[in-house]
């Protein structure tokens, strides 16, 4: 009997172990993390290529979380703006080059990073946006480190979109003025139960909570980290939230509690986009809303 019950502990552990590295290993896809194919509004894809022609530095840092050397990309428009770019869930900082473009049009620095187990940056595991809240941190003190009296913005989509959210909740240096972010969930148990349900038609919670064990075993962090309405509840900055109605990769619905868990300035945007695509079919609205939100806030 006691053979048995090892034989079957042994089994949920392996089985546990195999979802872990399923969702969060370096270039998951896991949550649908690769955007849909749309096509964009005219002209951004042309002003994107010359964006993309503009001189870049390469930057490196040591995260402090567990040292993995991370790489991010600083276009320097040499203006006293620097915009902070977090990209989501196994993909890269390429993935937000269309943004990135926004905000060089705007006339800010931008700072494209890639997260740990991503692109150029070491590290084995994603974080849910907790492990790349505390890179983000790291990054924050780069930028001060050359640009000491720049005002800072952080945009995050998906789970960039969480890590900004959840450094939100930190003691940020008095140069993080605003945050942004476009297509954020809830947290991670959250969203994990929405895929759970929206795939396998069950609910999760006895599998996300082993799942969360064994992250925190070899990741170093529960699931509970990465509360983005907990790390809300506890901000002053100003934050725009922006969400496409026709999101089935983060649902629409989570925009609404996380723009009402806390007591801070706020703008919303909404649009009939997919998942980080209201950009590319609604670009003026966008662009608009956005740069709204700079100028009331900043």
């Amino acid at each position: 009997m006691i053979i048995i019950l090892l034989i079957l502990l042994l089994l949920v552990v392996l089985i546990l172990n195999a979802f872990f590295l399923y969702i969060q290993k370096r270039g998951s896809k896991a949550l649908g993390s690769e955007a849909p194919k749309v096509k964009m509004d005219e002209g951004l894809e042309s002003k994107t290529v010359e964006f993309l022609k503009k001189s870049k530095e390469e930057w490196t840092i040591n995260s402090t979380y567990n040292g993995s050397k991370l790489f991010g990309w600083f276009t320097n428009n040499k203006k006293p703006v620097t915009v902070i770019m977090v990209h989501g869930f196994g993909v890269d900082h390429n993935s937000l080059n269309v943004h990135a473009q926004l905000f060089d049009q705007l006339g800010c620095n931008v700072l494209q990073i890639d997260n740990q187990a991503a692109g150029k940056s070491e590290g084995n595991y994603l974080g849910f946006g907790y492990i790349e809240s505390l890179d983000l941190i790291d990054w924050i003190k780069k930028v001060q480190s050359f640009h000491p009296h720049d005002k800072i913005i952080l945009f995050g989509a998906s789970m960039g979109a969480a890590t900004v959210m959840l450094a939100s909740g930190y003691e940020l240096p008095k140069n993080v003025k605003l945050i942004i972010e476009d297509s954020g969930y809830t947290s991670a148990t959250d969203i994990l139960s929405y895929h759970c349900q929206k795939r396998y038609h069950i609910k999760g919670t006895w599998l996300i909570a082993g799942i969360s064990l064994v992250s925190k075993i070899r990741a170093g962090f529960s699931y509970k980290k990465a509360d983005c309405q907990k790390a809300l509840s506890k901000n002053k900055l100003p934050v725009l939230f922006m969400h496409g109605k026709n999101d089935f990769t983060v649902p629409f619905e989570m925009k609404n509690k996380l723009s009402t868990c806390g007591k801070f300035p706020e703008m919303s945007y909404e649009s009939l986009g997919v998942h980080i695509r209201s950009y590319y079919i609604d670009s003026k609205n966008y662009r608009n809303t956005v740069e709204n939100f700079l100028k009331k806030y900043l």
